[in-house]
This record gives C-alpha cells, sequence and structure tokens, in this order.
C-alpha cells in the first residue's frame, strides 16, 4: 500500500512539471509572435513607400512587357486588415497604337483578413478598381494591344507550390465608373462601355458567386445580375448552374439552365426573351438588313436551349413577332450549325398585307389590293431548302378574295403543289393596282378561278382549271414558265362567250354614233403588252367577239413570240357564214404591221359591211375572200396603207338607195317619158332615196386594194329586169367612194333588156360620197354632152332649110321620136307638157326674142327639163307660151 501511494505521488508530480513547461512554452511562442505581429505591423511604416511604388512599377512591367506607372500615392496597412492602395495606374500600349496607355485607372485598392491566412486561405475583403478606362484597339494587320508576350509572361510566373495550396474567396469585388472601348480597323467595328459598375462575391471556388453591373453600352443602359452555383465546377469543365438576367429598354432576357465551359461551350436550360421593337435591337446589334424592320413590332421568345454554342438546338415554346401590321408566331425546333434548320409550326394575321409588304420594302404587284392574310402551316428543313406542308393560306379584301391550300417547297426553283382559289367583283380595280391599264367600258367587272396547281416557281402549270370574267367562262389548263427571257403563256381552254374587245382598244369606240364620219381612230396603238410575253395558247368557245365582229363556234390557235401574235382560225361562224383565216399581228418592229387571210361562205355582206366599214347599203349572201397586209402607228394609219384582194359572190340580195326597176315601172319608158315631156310622172322620190332598193339575183366583186383604195376590177349585179356593171373606186381609208353602175332593163324579165338611155345615150348611176352620207344619182356627164351636139345638130339643119319644120317634129328628132306624118296644122295626140308651146299649120317667121321665145331657145328649154327632172329637181309651172307666128 505504501509503495502504491508512493507512485501516485510522482506520477502526480511529474504531471505538473509537464504542465509547467507546457504553459511556459506557449507563453515564449506567444511573446514571439506577438513581436512577429508587433514587427508584421510596424514593417511596413518603416519601409518608404517610394520602394513599395518602385517594386510594384518594376514587378508589373517586368510581368507585363509594358510601361506600368503608378502616378499617385501608395497606401499599405496592416491592421486591422492587410490592405494596399495604388492611385493613378497607367499601363502603356505598345508601339505602333494611337493612344499612349491600354489602361488607366484612378485607383486600385485591396484588403485581406488576416486570420484566414493562418489556415491557407485568402479571403479577399475588398477589390476595387476605380475610374479605370480600359481601350481595346487591333489594328488593321491584325495586331492587338491586350496581347502580351508569351515567354516573358510565363517566366514571371510563379511555380505552383509543390506542397499544399491556398484556398480564396472574395467578400467585395467591384468595378466604379469603368469604360471599356473596342476599335477593330480592319472591320471598323466600334463599341463602347461607360459607366460601368460592377459588383461580385465570392466566398470560394465552389461556393456561389453573385454579381450585379449597370451602365451603358453603345449608349444604351443596362442591368445585369448573374448567380453561378460553382465557379470551380465552371472552370473544372464541369456543369454549372446559372441565372442571368439582363434589363434594358431594348430587351430584356434570362437564362436560367447550366453551362459547361471546354474546347465547346455547352448550354442546357430555359431562355426568355421579350423585345419592344425588332428594329431598334437589329440596329442596335448592327445586323444589316435590306430590309426595314419597323412593322414587324416587337419579339416574345420563350425556348429551350441545349448543345453547343457552334450547333446549338433551340426549341421554341414561342416565337412571336406582334405590331399593328402583325401577329405571328412559331413553335418549334432551330437547329443551328453550318446548315440551319426548322421543324415546327407556324401561323401568321396580317390584317393589311400590302401596307406591310411597302413599308418593309418588299415589292409585290397589286400590294395596294392586299388587305387582310392568314396563313397557317409547317416548316422542315435548312433554311434555303425550307418545306412547307399542310399551308392554308387566306386573303380577304375588297379588291380580292383567294386562297391556297397545299405544300411549297423553298430549294432550289422550288416547288408548289396544291388547289388555288381565286375571285373579284372588282376586276377593273385590281388590274389597275396591278398597274395594268385598261380602256374604260363595262366589260371585266368580276373573275373567279378554281384549280389545281403544280410545278415550280419558273414553271407552273393549273389543271381542272375553272375560269369565269364577267359572264364567259372556261374550263382547261393554262401554265406560264418564267425560265426564259420573258414569261411563256401556255393553254388549252374550252371557253364560254368570249369577248376580247378591252384589250383591243377603247371598247366605247364602236359604239360612237358618228364614228364614220370621223374617220378611223388616229390614237396610237399601245401594243407593248405583245412584246412582254410569248405565248401559245388554243382556245375553244361559241362565241368570240373582237371589237364589233362576233364570232360563234370559233376554234383559235394563238400563238404569241418576240412580239408576233398569230391567230390561226381554222373554223368559225360570223356574218351568218362560214369561216376560216389566219391573222397575224407583228409588233416587234417600229410600227406595228399586219397581215390576215379570210375565206367564207355563206356570208351576209350588209352585216360584214356594216360591221367593220360602216357601209350597209349592200346585202345579200354568198362567198367571201379577202387578204390584206398594211402596217401604221394607228388605225387610221394601218387603212389608209392597207393593200389586198376582195372577192364576193353573193346571191339574193339588194343594192339600197337605188330602185332602177321602179324607175322603169313609173312610167313605160324613159325614152317614152321624156318623148311625152311627162317627166312629172316618173317618181324620183321612190327611186333614189335611202328607202329604195334594187334586188339581185346575183352580184359578183372583184377589188383590189392598194394604199387603202380598193379599186373594182368586175362589179356585175343582175336580177331578171335589172343589170348592173360597175366600175370605180372605194376609199376604205377614207371612208368614201365613187362607182359608177351601167343599167340595163328587161321589163318581161325575158333577158331581152335594153340599156337605160336617152336617145340612145346610156344613163349610168352613180355612187358617191362617205359611207355615212351616200348620194345615189344618175350619171349625166355623157348625155349632156351627146345631147348638146345632138341638138345643135338638128338645130342646124333646120336653119339650113330655113326653118323647114315646126319645133315639135325638130324636138321629136333629137329625142328620138318618129317624125309625124300628119299636117303641121295638126297638134299632136298626147297633151303637149306644160312647158312645150303648140305648133302652128304653117311656119311663122321668128320673133325677136323679147317678144316670144324663137324655136331654139323651146328646144334648149326642153332638154334643160328632161335633164333638170333626172336629179328630181322641183321647176315652177310656167304659163303656156303663145304660139310663134
Amino acid at each position: 500500500m505504501a509503495i502504491h501511494q508512493t507512485h501516485y505521488t510522482y506520477t502526480g508530480i511529474n504531471r505538473q512539471s509537464q504542465g509547467s513547461e507546457m504553459k511556459r512554452v506557449l507563453l515564449i511562442a506567444a511573446g514571439v509572435l506577438g513581436v512577429l505581429i508587433i514587427a508584421a505591423l510596424a514593417v511596413p511604416f518603416l519601409i518608404p513607400k517610394d520602394v513599395y511604388k518602385a517594386q510594384i512599377e518594376k514587378a508589373a512591367t517586368a510581368a507585363l512587357q509594358r510601361d506600368v506607372h503608378l502616378n499617385g500615392d501608395v497606401k499599405i496597412s496592416v491592421f486591422p486588415r492587410i490592405a494596399a492602395s495604388v492611385g493613378g495606374v497607367t499601363v502603356a500600349n505598345p508601339d505602333g497604337f494611337d493612344r499612349p496607355n491600354m489602361i488607366e485607372a484612378g485607383e486600385l485598392r485591396g484588403s485581406v483578413k488576416w486570420l484566414p491566412l493562418l489556415s491557407r486561405r485568402v479571403d479577399v475583403q475588398e477589390l476595387s478598381f476605380v475610374d479605370a478606362r480600359v481601350d481595346l484597339h487591333r489594328l488593321a494587320n491584325g495586331s492587338a494591344n491586350w496581347e502580351f508576350p508569351e515567354g516573358e509572361a510565363s517566366a514571371s510566373e510563379s511555380p505552383a507550390p509543390s506542397g499544399g495550396g491556398f484556398d480564396a474567396g472574395i467578400e467585395i469585388a467591384s468595378l466604379e465608373n469603368a469604360s471599356v472601348s473596342y476599335r477593330d480597323d480592319a472591320t471598323n467595328a466600334a463599341y463602347d462601355l461607360t459607366n460601368l459598375n460592377l459588383q461580385a462575391s465570392l466566398q470560394a471556388l465552389d461556393q456561389p458567386l453573385k454579381a450585379s453591373a449597370d451602365g451603358l453600352f453603345q449608349g444604351q443602359t443596362f442591368d445585369i445580375s448573374l448567380q453561378l452555383d460553382s465557379p470551380g465546377a465552371l472552370t473544372g469543365g464541369s456543369p454549372a448552374a446559372v441565372k442571368f438576367d439582363l434589363d434594358s429598354p431594348l430587351a430584356k432576357l434570362t437564362y436560367d439552365g447550366r453551362v459547361t465551359l471546354g474546347e465547346a461551350p455547352d448550354l442546357d436550360g430555359g431562355l426568355t426573351l421579350s423585345a419592344p421593337s425588332v428594329a431598334e435591337l437589329a440596329a442596335f446589334a448592327a445586323v444589316d438588313l435590306p430590309y426595314n424592320l419597323t412593322p414587324l413590332g416587337g419579339a416574345d421568345v420563350k425556348a429551350t436551349l441545349s448543345g453547343p454554342l457552334a450547333a446549338l438546338n433551340v426549341t421554341f415554346d414561342r416565337l412571336a413577332l406582334k405590331g399593328q401590321l402583325i401577329d405571328a408566331s412559331y413553335t418549334g425546333a432551330l437547329a443551328l450549325g453550318d446548315a440551319p434548320s426548322l421543324e415546327g409550326a407556324f401561323t401568321a394575321l396580317l390584317p393589311q398585307a400590302g401596307d406591310l409588304a411597302r413599308q418593309i420594302g418588299i415589292d409585290l404587284p397589286a400590294s395596294s389590293a392586299l388587305e387582310r392574310v392568314q396563313i397557317k402551316g409547317a416548316l422542315k428543313g435548312a433554311f434555303d431548302a425550307l418545306a412547307l406542308s399542310g399551308l392554308d393560306v387566306k386573303h380577304t379584301g375588297a379588291l380580292l378574295n383567294a386562297s391556297y391550300q397545299g405544300d411549297v417547297g423553298l430549294g432550289g426553283d422550288g416547288r408548289v403543289t396544291g388547289q388555288v382559289q381565286a375571285a373579284s367583283d372588282e376586276l377593273r380595280a385590281l388590274l389597275k393596282a396591278a398597274d395594268v391599264e385598261m380602256a374604260p367600258g363595262e366589260t371585266l367587272q368580276t373573275f373567279s378561278l378554281d384549280g389545281a396547281i403544280k410545278g415550280t416557281f419558273k414553271k407552273l402549270a393549273m389543271t381542272n382549271l375553272k375560269l369565269a370574267v364577267d359572264d364567259i367562262s372556261g374550263t382547261g389548263t393554262v401554265g406560264i414558265d418564267l425560265s426564259g427571257t420573258r414569261p411563256r403563256l401556255t393553254g388549252d381552254l374550252d371557253m364560254g362567250p368570249l369577248d376580247l374587245s378591252p384589250f383591243l382598244g377603247d371598247s366605247s369606240a364602236p359604239q360612237q354614233p358618228k364614228a364614220a364620219s370621223t374617220g378611223w381612230s388616229k390614237e396610237p396603238l399601245d401594243l407593248a403588252g405583245l412584246k412582254a410575253v410569248d405565248a401559245d395558247v388554243a382556245i375553244t368557245t361559241p362565241a368570240l367577239t373582237i371589237g364589233k365582229v362576233k364570232m360563234t363556234d370559233a376554234v383559235m390557235q394563238t400563238k404569241l413570240a418576240d412580239g408576233r401574235l398569230t391567230a390561226d382560225l381554222p373554223k368559225f361562224k360570223v356574218f351568218g357564214g362560214d369561216w376560216n383565216g389566219r391573222m397575224a399581228v407583228n409588233a416587234s418592229g417600229a410600227q406595228p404591221a399586219i397581215d390576215f387571210t379570210m375565206n367564207g361562205s355563206g356570208v351576209g355582206m350588209s352585216s360584214l359591211l356594216g360591221t367593220l366599214a360602216g357601209f350597209d347599203k349592200l346585202t345579200g349572201t354568198g362567198g367571201f375572200t379577202v387578204t390584206g397586209a398594211s402596217s401604221g402607228g394607228s388605225l387610221d394609219e394601218i387603212m389608209k396603207a392597207l393593200d389586198g384582194k376582195v372577192t364576193t359572190n353573193l346571191a339574193d340580195g339588194a343594192l339600197k338607195g337605188l330602185n332602177v326597176t321602179q324607175l322603169v315601172r313609173s312610167a313605160q319608158s324613159l325614152q317614152q317619158a321624156v318623148t311625152t315631156g311627162s317627166l312629172q310622172n316618173l317618181d324620183f322620190g321612190s327611186v333614189l332615196s335611202p328607202s329604195a332598193s334594187t334586188d339581185f339575183t346575183s352580184f359578183d366583186t372583184v377589188m383590189t386594194i392598194n394604199d387603202g383604195v380598193a379599186t373594182v376590177n368586175l362589179m356585175k349585179l343582175i336580177n331578171p329586169v335589172l343589170g348592173l356593171d360597175g366600175s370605180g373606186q372605194i376609199n376604205l381609208g377614207g371612208q368614201s367612194l365613187d362607182l359608177r353602175l351601167a343599167t340595163s332593163i328587161d321589163k318581161s324579165g325575158q333577158g331581152t333588156g335594153s340599156v337605160v338611155q336617152l336617145n340612145g345615150i346610156p344613163v349610168p348611176v352613180r355612187l358617191s360620197g362617205s359611207w355615212s352620207n351616200l348620194k345615189v344619182t344618175p350619171d349625166l356627164s355623157g348625155v349632156q354632152a351627146a345631147l348638146k351636139a345632138e341638138l345643135g345638130n338638128k338645130l342646124k339643119d333646120q336653119l339650113t332649110n330655113k326653118l323647114g319644120g315646126d319645133a315639135g317634129a325638130i324636138l321629136g328628132n333629137v329625142l328620138g321620136t318618129p317624125s309625124s306624118t300628119a299636117p303641121a296644122t295638126t297638134p299632136p295626140s298626147d297633151t303637149p307638157p306644160a312647158d312645150t308651146a303648140p305648133t302652128d299649120t304653117a311656119p311663122a317667121e321668128p320673133q325677136p326674142a323679147t317678144a316670144q321665145p324663137s324655136v331654139e331657145d323651146l328646144a334648149e328649154k326642153a332638154a334643160r327639163d328632161a335633164i333638170g327632172g333626172l336629179f328630181n329637181k322641183k321647176k315652177k309651172p310656167e304659163d303656156p307660151a303663145e304660139t310663134p307666128e
């Protein structure tokens, strides 16, 4: 027991001794530490500030290989934390740059907490850069002032410690009133970041980083906030959660997701973007586009991003553009990369599509007629070869209602397959909006079409087409080929009644009441449309109207190439007959030229001449052949330069304005009427009048046209009583004629007719004047001379024989009347005319002219009465002359 007691006591004493030694060690260590701390606190104040300044400048200059100067004070403190500040820091630019310094700072300050250093942790309480100015400049040769020599910079780096390391944290890092400018002489790009204030906090590399900043970038204010869950993971190539917010007047943007840095930065997260003006955002981003984006309004985006930045995949929950003239959206995928592509669906509503196109700067035909457009469909494929499927496009407006359902491919020459419908109740206004000039008229007011369309953007064809224009309707196929120098139209149409008059000039012109009297139109022909396109179109129509000409049962093959229009008409009906022909219009030269050939049978001549020439004095039915060629700048010039030939073979017709048969039937013969002096019995009012006509059983004509004047080579009219042989000219250019018709009469209808004559002198009928005021008169130019000559001979014989006969015998001989065998004193059996004096039984001595008319006077007077009567002149009744002695 004593031994154990002793041992216990010894152990206790030993422990007390060890405790005392430990206390002494701790006290000594504390003392040393205190001395070190005091020394650390005192040393900075013992070392001159210029030494710090010089050493910092030397070390920084060596590290950066640039002149670094500290123009301000250097302040260092170690309590309550290690802190330092340097004022007026400048870092020089390399040689060759226009500004002396790359960096200029008003003050650089920082502080580090003491205690964390003991546990090998650098805990930075503050790191601030105040009034910093950074100028980043790339020269045209590619060199930049932020590039430092790699060898010296690497040599200045301290080698990594072989054992252990420091952990680090920054409580506050800030930039105050900083600015950064960037210039690139090669691209002329320039960016300015000014009034930058930034604050950041990082407790450790594996702890969240929080930062916020505000300032001006390119004159636009911005406010940024950033949260990064692990900078260490981000810099180590592992995914790091990031939330980034940008707020500015141009856009609000948020990204919430993961970011992986490495050789190819990778994103995986959600993005939202709201921009009130796409145009202002594009202008701020210096995106140079050929269009004005202002009408597109603002953008609203909600999307998911995934994949590397170089080939980012974007899935849009919503991509919308909204403005006053557009409301469009897209949902689906966007794959970026070497060939960006889309796959999704889109919709668009354009309340005024024409206004939108004009404001954007897109030149669309008839843009003023485009109004409300609704579009929906699917997109798929690369940007340069997009395929639009399930398209449903509708246009509604005052001038046009249209729709399209089908597919469209944008690759290459494009591809179109679908059904198209269109209708308009204001076709003229629609054509005017498309800059198509139309002559005034009541046609081309409405149209509609419905058909299947297929082909490429350069070559389209419509099948199962149903087309209607006004009351015209048709079915068939049409096509357009845009691959050549001019558009080429093709078609095979079975049309309803077709009126082409509005395309050939003023449709109201034929309705002018005095068109013939005023001559042909001198308005220049506008055939520019023939040079704008080529065409090959076959048309079958029950009725084709071209101006005044109306054809029925027409089959027409039309070809247009290089301004030359050829229309083949293998069959058609017009003017009551069956026709075939060909017409060509050449608009390729300085003046339009035409040539044509027409052959008809069973043709109504009154309808033909009345329609084409405004001449309706000839009726009848028969064959008609006409060929012609001309050129000129107006219809007047063409008619005056027309060359050709006309042949007719008519039957059972009439020549209006003249009734030679009535002339004969009014008295038994013209000779008898003149012989008896009963000219007043002839009904010249019904013989020569607009209501008069001469029927015929056949009428053959051959005319040669030269410079618009038709010369009658043959004109022969025959009926059972009457025969006419014509000669003369018809001036087509001047719309006038001058024809002489030599007539013969067969009162019995047995073919034994004789020529209408005065004492054996034929009396032709003359048709002369303008078409609108035609005159029909006897042509007495030859009769007058013959009568005067014969009358003069008779008078000469009588005078030679000393007036051996009476005046009645002289007049009878002159007019071809058999001599009277009755005594001279016997009066004629017929009642003498009122203006003819009776004769005595014996010859009387001539009386002075002032007292009584002479025989010569009486003879001249009788001739004048006969000739005047043929012209239907009225004469005042005269008293019977006294009997001469």
